[in-house]
């Protein structure tokens, strides 16, 4: 029997790309705002992230979580951003908790850090500098991964994701854009993701970048801890002909 993953969020941008890759490692269950059609053995559940109880619920039986679910860009605060990306991580965190949850994997933004000088070697245990209120947002959900990993135990990974774009995205192709230096790529991504939650790694943070010519964010930590091994370079997908 294949571990289950509990997938915040899966029906959003990321997870359309990223969800079938990790179907190829784990059991999905599928936890959206909309009805997702589920593929193979996916489970799939219509609920709100604000809705504690049936979060709760979604957790039994799982493994791990891998908490997708929020307001991706900057929004109104009060009735956005605060309701989903504020109570919605602490609904995710408290439900593993409550659950015996193995492990809960936080994806954040490499926005929490985007206001150092461009080219300046930045590394996950600097201070943050967050560029955006939506940035400020995530670094409530690293500061919950902290503490749950302190006082709970509960193994809490946080993944700060960059320029997450799939393989066809038209700005792969303009020279001299920050996609060329902060981008993930959706294998990159999956790999980090797969390894993160099969590691002994108890809590960590970790950039998800790809290995782009032009990067600056260290990974020297996820390729230690974890064995993160990057395969793509969005240099590479500059001349035309790469699809992915």
């Amino acid at each position: 029997m294949r571990e289950k993953l509990l997938i915040t969020g899966p029906g959003g941008r990321v997870g359309t790309l990223l969800v079938p890759l990790l179907r190829e490692h784990f059991a999905l269950r599928l936890f959206d705002a909309r009805e997702l059609k589920p593929v193979d053995d996916d489970e799939t559940i219509v609920g709100d992230i604000r809705d504690f109880d049936a979060l709760l619920k979604a957790c039994g039986g799982v493994g791990a979580i891998l908490h997708l679910a929020a307001i991706p860009d900057e929004d109104d605060f009060h009735s956005k951003l605060l309701p989903v990306n504020l109570a919605g991580a602490y609904n995710a965190f408290e439900a593993a908790r409550q659950s015996g949850v193995r492990k809960i994997l936080f994806p954040s933004t490499g926005q929490t850090v985007l206001n150092y000088p461009k080219g300046e070697r930045v590394t996950t245990d600097m201070p943050a500098r967050p560029s955006t209120v939506y940035a400020c947002t995530k670094l409530f959900g690293e500061a919950l991964a902290r503490y749950y990993f302190d006082v709970h135990g509960l193994s809490a990974i946080v993944i700060r994701l960059c320029y997450f774009r799939g393989y066809d995205d038209p700005l792969l192709r303009i020279p001299a854009r920050d996609i060329q230096r902060d981008w993930c790529s959706p294998r990159d991504l999956a790999q980090l993701v797969v390894k993160c939650i099969r590691s002994e790694v108890r809590f960590g943070v970790f950039f998800g970048i790809s290995n782009n010519s032009q990067r600056t964010w260290d990974i020297s930590n996820a390729r230690e801890l974890v064995g993160y091994e990057p395969r793509d370079n969005a240099a590479e997908f500059l001349s035309e002909g790469r699809g992915g």
